[in-house]
């Protein structure tokens, strides 16, 4: 019989891995599918509270940080495993492995800002302690965010996107409304001056985002657009024998009382062939629809055989007039990081004339129609980096965001994958059209809101006109990179007075 030896179980309690897991875990239901933002305020002010009491070591401490990354991490990006059940007697084995590497990749920036807070730390002063801490784990969500490609899912600020605190993405962007959150929370713990700050800050935030939120953009674009969403199933879309029928589908949404649309939006990877060399193409577009169309497709060139996840624009008679390659791409998902370095030991791609993945596009994401009216194209992946979209819409009069959200399944990818775009267009003061295969399809106005969507696995069209755009926002005029370097340039310098005045303390 196994029996437990009291000594090492309370050495085990000791180790204090429990808390922070289960803190992490509960810190994850402020994002989409459960949406409780405010649960932030909690859980970082018990982590900071447990962390100042428990005096831990830089070692201890980065545990303590990482173990609550990974709750956190784990289980708000569990959608990573969906494409690994696309077919599932191939790659099942590899979902979990997929998902503990992500959420620990991650989980390290947290840790490594629990490190640096407790180095050289004099925890009695609890100002400085928790200082340090806000600054370290906003620092640490800014470097997710851009090293090693980026990685900016998730971030805690875009938890308010469906409150009115929200809106001060259009003075700062995600980072410092993620900083400014941070710091609120933290601050609780240091008393009575604390709270009444963070209960003031908090305040204000709202008060700013209820009077933008009373705006209303009263002008529309006049154009009747539609979007499309065929709902067709990842499993489905590549299938040979069903080729047709995707197409067919497609054509049918799109032709469906149409007499009054202006121009139609397709999803990331509509098409299920190179249109380039689909016999009779252009035809089938001209006699069926006879509408411009933006739609995302596959494009192979055969010149430089490469591959590219493109976005085309085409004219009423079904003439290429502009293809956008996709720029940012999916690491592991679009491309193999490391493959000329992976070549070396293992031929890849051999089965695919040494194709191993998409190639990065250099064309412009914008394009102009009726000679006026400037549209920005972004795909998937590309929406959830602000500083990207920042400096691709000068001067645009709406974005067209196009994606294949099937890849995330239906508990909380997608839903986590909206809140992205919706961030950009009240950073940009900008009107979204978003076109998803399966979901969620959306129109969204220079604020954040939907304005009319189709709901998750659900096919359908539905046709709009397009609220114009606002004033430029704060944000785009002084541009998302001197926000970015002005954050990090300020937290550099108060770290270092902490630092200082903590060692002239000791």
């Amino acid at each position: 019989m196994w029996i437990i030896n009291k000594n090492n179980l309370h050495k085990i309690k000791n180790l204090d891995f429990n808390l922070p897991v289960i803190l992490g875990v509960f810190l994850s239901l402020a994002n989409p599918p459960f949406s409780f933002p405010y649960i932030i305020v909690v859980v970082l002010v018990v982590i900071g509270f447990y962390w100042l009491k428990k005096n831990y070591s830089p070692k201890k401490s980065f545990f303590f940080g990482f173990l609550f990354g990974f709750g956190y991490f784990t289980f708000s990006l569990v959608w990573i495993i969906e494409p690994f059940l696309v077919e599932p007697n191939l790659t099942v084995i590899l979902a979990p492995f997929a998902l503990i590497f992500l959420s620990g990749v991650l989980s390290f920036f947290w840790g490594s800002a629990f490190f640096f807070s407790s180095y050289k730390n004099d925890f009695k002063n609890k100002k400085i302690s928790l200082f340090k801490l806000a600054i370290c784990l906003s620092l640490a969500e800014i470097l997710r965010s851009h090293l090693f490609t980026g990685f900016p899912w998730v971030l805690l600020g875009l938890a308010f996107i469906d409150t009115p605190i929200s809106q001060v993405l259009s003075i700062f962007g995600p980072f410092w409304l993620t900083s400014i959150i941070i710091i609120l929370c933290f601050i609780i713990l240091t008393g009575k001056t604390g709270i009444l700050i963070s209960i003031t800050g908090f305040f204000l935030l709202n008060i700013y985002g209820l009077y933008r939120d009373n705006n209303e953009v009263d002008d529309e674009i006049n154009k009747q657009i539609r979007i499309i969403q065929p709902n067709i199933l990842q499993k489905n879309k590549w299938k040979k024998d069903l080729e047709e029928v995707n197409f067919s589908k497609l054509i049918k949404l799109s032709s469906i009382n149409s007499k009054n649309v202006d121009m139609l939006i397709w999803p990331e990877t509509s098409l299920p062939f190179f249109l380039e060399y689909k016999k009779n193409f252009q035809n089938i577009i001209l006699n069926n629809i006879s509408k411009p169309i933006i739609l995302g497709a596959r494009r192979y060139d055969k010149n430089s055989n490469k591959l590219y996840n493109s976005a085309y624009y085409l004219n009423e008679n079904g003439k290429v007039e502009q293809i956008y390659d996709k720029k940012h791409l999916v690491p592991f998902g679009e491309f193999v990081p490391f493959n000329n370095f992976l070549n070396i030991f293992v031929e890849t791609g051999i089965e695919n004339n040494g194709i191993t993945g998409f190639s990065v596009g250099t064309k412009t994401n914008e394009i102009i129609i009726d000679n006026s009216i400037k549209i920005s194209l972004f795909i998937c992946y590309e929406s959830i980096f602000s500083n990207e979209i920042d400096a691709n819409t000068l001067n645009s009069d709406f974005i067209v965001h196009l994606t294949n959200d099937a890849w995330f399944g239906s508990y909380n990818g997608p839903q986590q994958h909206i809140v992205q775009i919706r961030a950009r267009a009240i950073e940009q003061g900008l009107p979204v059209l978003r076109s998803a295969n399966t979901g969620i399809s959306a129109l969204i106005d220079p604020y954040g809101k939907i304005q009319k969507k189709i709901p998750l696995n659900v096919e359908g069209y539905f046709d709009v006109k397009i609220p114009k755009k606002i004033d430029e926002t704060l944000y785009s005029k002084f541009g998302s990179k001197n926000w970015n370097l002005l954050l990090i340039c300020l937290f550099a310098v108060f770290y270092f007075l902490c630092f200082k005045k903590s060692k002239n303390k000791n």
